[in-house]
């Protein structure tokens, strides 16, 4: 970037006098917070991948900005910057991005990118009100279809997210912009799309903010075909909140398929309560009845998985598809393989008949899904790929069951390697959580990278000032009988003396409502409010009653552990009831403990004790979100000061004064 006859360097930007400090009020000059930046600006430079943990309030979005604007306008190309939460995109766009696009001496465009289908077309939903609308007869989707139909008519935008209302899912699924069901160019409406005039957008950024979801979703259509990617072509990019990148990764490498997708999909093609769907905008009758044939097969099917559930000894809502019970659950084999494969080749030539290109491409996008229908059913049953962990999980939907059939890949290290580092000139990964006794050498291995920098940044904040750790001495160990009673009497002294402005963090909602049970009659004796999570408010609403009632307790489970930010006198205690280890009990944490095992390593030390310090360094970082915030932290599980382990939860901490 330059500046006259002047070249300006990070020390410019950030230094006290420096660019930000002239024009941001309050803005404090935060040593680590160039020292970040050099390090993003040396990894761009080198080509090099690099790992950067920031600790609270040293301001890592700036720090990682302006050298990706330097980069992009340098070379002339996009930089990707990608976040896991909705609020983080919203603080980069509406607050940061638009900050430094005033004061920085060179103007960058800056573009926030949404998957395609977040974006409604107006030819599908011309088709959907001409031939598929009696598909939805409830008050409620009736009402959500006319709402649709004059929001389009308004709208700049043209994206769910600019909607005063969610649509119900399989609403929006007849109406989205769908790269089976795209004409493009050829497409009446082109000139007026909303996704395409997005995707221009998108082309022309500096700077493209996406979210991790869409990030794999281009990575896994690269995969396939390096042709067709969402995003632009990108060589360099940022992931913000990256303890989330093997979560995500490994949610876009899962196959899912439920009882409520198939029922859908036969639906669309044709439902007899109100004979409508393609079947019947095209005037087949051969579709007509093999769709009937596959919903009975469908039915049975699943209802075979149902009553293998309710044959169970216990009440699992989960359970894993091995060799051992295979023939159990699929009872009946694969009995809607043969149905669909019928309605595949009616597809296939109702397609190769059509007339319009129109009707060719509404045709061409049921016989894919139908297509891969039949793969992923046959991937569930035949189980090829060793790599993955087969499980299937039921609730209730209302009065009916929904069965989810799930292949999820136990160790995502090789994908992220293949699709990611190996093919991006430097990848950086930030976030506030990402070491484990200071070192990444933990999420190094669950990300399958080997050879980059690395770089720890230590909060600004002042924490032996402004917290007090609290490890009660009396407490009994948190599997015995006598820890909840002791965890409540504990709970209720604290929350007394901050009076309320508490988080109580649980492992579990069984404890959680154990304990709010007890402490909830004696809060309100004492004037001070209790809110709990699943009750009768939302998170944000919860959230923002906290907030507005400076005395309040919020009593949270895992959503509360991270990404909530309470500053100021409102949360002034946090208390950790128990280390959260988690129990390997769901079947893909069962596969990857099996696979540390199986490699003859140690599956307590190498998954369970670092995912816990990263978890508890989570719920800690609720405490302090700026100079001025100030309390305790209060952890009731013996563990941290019986066992040896203990030791590395404290270490991994910021270094604070210890009440015992």
């Amino acid at each position: 970037m330059s500046q006259t006859s002047k070249t300006l360097t990070l020390r410019d930007i950030f230094s006290p006098g420096g660019i930000i400090s002239q024009h941001l009020t309050g803005y404090e000059f935060r040593e680590g917070q160039l020292n970040m930046a050099n390090a993003v600006a040396r990894a761009f430079a080198a080509s090099d991948h690099l790992i950067v943990e920031a600790g609270t309030g040293v301001g890592k979005s700036f720090a990682y900005l302006i050298p990706a604007i330097s980069l992009a306008l340098r070379n002339a190309q996009t930089v990707v910057v990608s976040t896991n939460t909705i609020s983080l995109q919203e603080q980069l766009v509406t607050k940061d991005i638009p900050f430094l696009q005033k004061v920085l001496p060179r103007e960058f465009n800056a573009v926030l990118a949404k998957g395609r289908r977040n974006y409604l077309s107006r030819r599908r939903l011309e088709s959907f009100i001409q031939y598929d609308r009696g598909l939805f007869d409830t008050y409620q989707e009736v009402q959500q279809v006319q709402d649709i139909v004059k929001w389009v008519e308004t709208t700049d935008d043209g994206s769910r997210a600019d909607l005063h209302f969610e649509p119900e899912p399989h609403i929006w699924d007849k109406v989205a912009s769908d790269r089976d069901n795209c004409l493009g160019r050829n497409c009446p409406t082109y000139e007026v799309c909303f996704y395409f005039k997005a995707r221009n957008k998108m082309h022309e950024a500096d700077l493209l903010i996406v979210n991790h979801h869409l990030l794999f979703s281009d990575l896994a259509l690269r995969q396939k075909d390096p042709s067709i990617g969402i995003l632009p072509d990108y060589d360099y990019l940022i992931i913000d909140e990256a303890h989330h990148l093997e979560a995500t990764a490994t949610h876009h490498a899962s196959v899912e398929l439920s009882n409520t997708r198939v029922k859908w999909f036969l639906d669309a093609l044709f439902s007899d309560r109100n004979e409508s769907g393609t079947a019947t905008r095209y005037d087949s009758d051969t579709l007509k009845n093999q769709v009937d044939d596959t919903r009975e097969q469908a039915n049975l099917f699943f209802d075979s998985i149902e009553t293998f559930f309710s044959e169970l000894d216990d009440s699992n809502s989960t359970v894993r598809v091995d060799e051992t019970n295979l023939d159990r659950v699929f009872s009946m084999g694969n009995t809607l393989d043969e149905p669909l494969s019928h309605i595949e080749r009616t597809l296939k030539q109702m397609r190769e008949n059509a007339s319009l290109e129109d009707d060719e491409q509404e045709l061409t996008s049921y016989y894919n899904q139908c297509v891969r229908l039949r793969d992923e059913l046959d991937l569930m049953i035949r189980q090829p790929d060793t790599n993955y962990i087969y499980w299937i999980e039921t609730s209730r939907w209302g009065r009916t069951p929904r069965i989810m059939l799930n292949a999820t890949p136990v160790n995502v290290s090789q994908m992220l390697q293949e699709t990611l580092f190996e093919v991006k000139e430097s990848v950086v990964m930030t976030s506030a959580t990402l070491s484990t006794n200071r070192t990444f050498d933990y999420f190094k291995s669950r990300i399958g990278i080997v050879d980059c920098q690395e770089h720890l940044v230590q909060s600004p904040f002042n924490f032996k000032e402004q917290v007090e750790l609290h490890i009660p001495q009396s407490m009994p160990d948190p599997n015995s009988s006598e820890f909840v009673p002791a965890a409540i009497k504990e709970i209720k002294h604290y929350l007394k003396m901050t009076h309320g402005k508490a988080f109580v963090l649980f492992t579990s909602y069984r404890m959680l409502d154990e304990v709010y049970e007890e402490v909830a009659p004696y809060l309100a004796e004492i004037g001070i409010e209790a809110f709990k999570q699943g009750g009768d408010l939302s998170r944000s609403d919860m959230l923002e009653a906290f907030r507005e009632d400076t005395d309040s307790v919020l009593f949270g489970t895992s959503s509360f552990w991270e990404g909530v930010d309470v500053r100021g006198e409102a949360l002034s205690s946090v208390v950790i009831t128990r280390l959260p280890f988690e129990v390997p009990t769901h079947p893909v944490l069962e596969a990857r403990v099996k696979q540390i095992k199986e490699k003859g390593g140690n599956e307590f030390m190498e998954f369970s004790l670092p995912e816990a310090i990263l978890r508890l360094k989570q719920g800690f970082g609720r405490l302090i979100r700026t100079q001025t915030d100030e309390g305790i932290v209060v952890i009731l599980d013996s563990r941290i000061r019986t066992r040896r382990y203990g030791k590395l939860f404290i270490d991994s901490l910021p270094q604070c004064n210890i009440v015992s």
